[in-house]
């Protein structure tokens, strides 16, 4: 082979080599130069942060706190109770007759309670309604911790105010010049006829939601002394129309007492044995109240507040509820009723002086309240 020819194939090698070298750096620029534009891209995107955790305050007893939502479900203003547009008395109640709408607040005529009701877009396990005033008690639930939120209404049925407490809600008045509220929750156990259960209920200005304290802060007079006791219950508050005093039910010792209170001097006086869940008449001459008669089974009574002498009421079956008085001479409550829509509950009515026998007034209902 001559040396001219082996010049020729070197140089055909070198130039491929040269070639390939070439392609190589050309393919690596343009590589670099896509993997920047993709990284340029990427730090131009926005950041996703992973949402916060959200959790609860360590449960105490007692607990309000104010909430910055008061209600999830604002009502529409249509629906005014305590102004002009209230023509005739009415019944706020809870709707327990229509799966859809169960748990609902409802208004209706007082003279046509079975007739449509109107449903509020609110949702409660004790509702209640004086003057232009109401309280809604709901519950929440974190891990096996309850707490209650009692919301604060307006006459068109939207929130002013909201404040929780820790348990479950049982009881909720409002002061008939709806100048204050007040509410039980059952901080242990969650019935009244367990010896162990134990109570808060507390006191609020219904104009502006503050907490005017929990009852187990006043001072206990019995006999024109000071008593005290680790074991104070207090529940079912029912104001007067001089809406700084009030009455309720005080236990201490296993035994339940009726107590007679003042807001302002923050004492409570008992008043007379054996009273749970009282209710003052629209005269305040009486109370109406249930009286344990075996453990699990209460009577519906009347109290005549001037002689103290007691009038069991024509309901036999066990009422374990705080009355709600249609006028001077009816109470209205809620119990048991088998032929109600589940879960079978109705209010029922009957004379406050022990005659005639109990009635459906408003079926698949309950937690009345009467706003004139």
């Amino acid at each position: 082979m001559s040396t001219s020819s082996n010049n020729v194939k070197k140089l055909v090698f070198l130039l491929i080599t040269l070639l390939c070298v070439v392609v190589a750096v050309l393919y690596t620029l343009f590589a670099a130069r896509t993997a920047n534009v993709a990284v340029g891209n990427l730090a131009s995107a926005p950041s996703v942060n992973p949402p916060a955790y959200s959790q609860h305050e360590p449960l105490q007893r007692p607990l309000v706190s104010p909430l910055a939502s008061p209600s999830d479900n604002p009502a529409p203003p249509s629906h005014e109770l305590g102004g002009k547009r209230q023509a005739k008395p009415r019944l706020v109640a809870l709707n327990l007759r229509d799966s859809a709408e169960l748990g609902k607040v409802t208004l209706s005529a007082l003279d046509a309670v079975d007739e449509p009701r109107t449903a509020i877009n609110l949702r409660c396990e004790q509702i209640y309604f004086a003057a232009d005033k109401g309280i809604c008690l709901s519950r929440e639930i974190h891990r096996l911790s309850a707490r209650t939120v009692a919301t604060l209404v307006d006459a068109n049925f939207q929130p002013l105010s909201s404040v929780r407490a820790d348990g479950i809600p049982t009881r909720a008045r409002i002061s008939p010049d709806g100048r204050y509220a007040a509410f039980t929750v059952f901080v242990t156990g969650h019935s009244y006829d367990d010896p162990q259960m134990s109570t808060a209920t507390l006191l609020l200005d219904a104009a502006t939601g503050a907490s005017l304290g929990n009852l187990e802060e006043f001072k206990v007079l019995q006999d024109g002394n000071v008593i005290k006791s680790l074991d104070f219950n207090y529940w079912g508050v029912t104001f007067q129309h001089d809406s700084n005093f009030f009455y309720a039910t005080l236990r201490t010792g296993g035994v339940n007492y009726l107590v007679h209170g003042d807001i302002k001097a923050k004492t409570v006086t008992v008043t007379y044995k054996g009273v749970e869940c009282p209710s003052l008449s629209p005269d305040e001459s009486r109370i109406a109240f249930k009286k344990m008669v075996s453990r699990g089974n209460w009577r519906l009574t009347v109290l005549n507040l001037a002689t103290f002498a007691e009038i069991p009421l024509a309901e036999t079956k066990s009422v374990d509820d705080q009355a709600e008085w249609l006028d001077n001479d009816h109470v209205l409550y809620t119990r048991p009723d088998p032929a109600a829509p589940p879960p079978g509950m109705s209010i029922m009515v009957v004379s406050a002086d022990g005659s005639g026998q109990a009635k459906v007034f408003a079926k698949g209902a309950a937690s009345p309240a009467v706003v004139r």
